[in-house]
C-alpha cells in the first residue's frame, strides 16, 4: 500500500513540474480545488455456486453510502473550448449492507461477538459500511458547449479517467438499538477476507458549470459526474465491482486574469 502511494506522489509531482516548466514558453495553468459529496453502491458477481435465497439476501441487505471526496486539479486550455486536466483525487467509494433482526445470542460479526445485550425490545440491526479509500490521478477532458454570449456562466462536458490505487479498506459496523458490552456501538473490522485489489482504472463523466466569482480570474464551480470502476474492487468470492455519483464543489482559478478589473 505505502509502495504505491510513494509512487502516486512523485509522479503527480513529476507532471506538473513537465508541465509548469513548458508552460513558461507555451501553457496557461488554471487551478481548481474541491470536496465532493458522493453516494456509492456495487455490482456483484460470484466466484463459485451460491444459492440465488443467497444473492437475493445480499441484494435486500446492501445499499447506497454517501461519503467525501476531494480533488486537486492543474489544467489548460489547449483549443478556444477545450481542457485539459491532470491533477490528485482522493475518492471515497463503498456501499452499505444492513443486518437486521437480531436477537439475542445471535452472532453479530466474528470480530464483534454475539447479541448480549438483554435490554433491547425491538429493531436491533448493524450498519456494515464497506469503505474503499484510493488515490487517484485523473486525466480528463472538457469541452465548452454553452454559448460564448455567455461570459459569467460556463458550462463543459468533462470526461476522462483516472487511475487509483488504494490507501485503505476497512468496514464500519455501526450498531443500532442496542450496545455490547461497555457501550460500544461502533466498530472498525479490517475485514482481511475480503482480498482487496490495490489498483483500480475508474471511466469519469460529467458536466461542469462555472460561475465567475471575482473579475475573470476566480470562479465557483459545481460538477455533477458519475465514476465507473473498470476492474473489481477485490477478488474474494464475494466480487464488488464499485460505482459512484459525486458533486464536486470547488473554487477554480485562473491566475492570467488576476489583474482583469473587468
Amino acid at each position: 500500500m505505502y509502495s504505491l502511494f510513494k509512487f502516486l506522489i512523485p509522479s503527480i509531482t513529476l507532471v506538473c513540474s513537465a508541465i509548469s516548466a513548458h508552460a513558461q514558453s507555451s501553457l496557461l495553468l488554471n487551478y481548481s480545488l474541491s470536496i465532493e459529496p458522493t453516494i456509492g453502491n456495487r455490482l456483484i458477481s460470484y466466484k463459485g455456486n451460491y444459492p440465488q435465497s443467497f444473492k437475493d439476501s445480499i441484494k435486500k441487505a446492501d445499499r447506497s453510502r454517501d461519503a467525501i471526496s476531494m480533488a486537486f486539479m492543474v489544467s489548460t486550455k489547449y483549443k478556444s473550448k477545450n481542457r485539459f486536466y491532470i491533477g490528485l483525487q482522493f475518492q471515497n467509494f463503498g456501499f452499505t449492507r444492513k443486518k437486521d433482526n437480531l436477537r439475542f445470542l445471535d452472532t453479530i460479526h466474528p470480530e464483534i461477538g454475539i447479541m448480549n445485550d438483554l435490554s433491547q425490545t425491538g429493531g436491533a440491526y448493524v450498519d456494515f459500511n464497506y469503505r474503499y479509500n484510493y488515490l487517484a490521478i485523473p486525466l480528463l477532458f472538457s469541452q465548452q458547449i454553452s454559448s460564448k454570449k455567455k461570459t459569467s456562466t460556463i458550462v463543459h462536458l468533462i470526461y476522462g479517467g483516472s487511475l487509483s490505487a488504494l490507501i485503505k479498506h476497512d468496514v464500519r459496523a455501526v450498531l443500532h438499538g442496542f450496545s455490547t458490552r461497555g457501550n460500544q456501538k461502533v466498530y472498525t473490522l479490517k475485514n482481511p477476507a475480503e482480498n482487496v485489489d490495490r489498483i483500480n482504472v475508474n471511466i469519469q463523466a460529467g458536466l461542469r458549470i462555472e460561475n465567475m466569482l471575482y473579475n475573470k480570474s476566480t470562479w465557483v464551480f459545481v460538477q455533477p459526474e458519475i465514476f465507473i470502476p473498470t476492474l473489481n474492487a477485490n477478488s474474494s468470492n464475494e466480487r464488488h465491482h464499485l460505482w459512484a455519483l459525486g458533486l464536486q464543489i470547488g473554487i477554480y482559478y485562473m491566475p492570467q486574469f488576476k489583474d482583469d478589473k473587468k
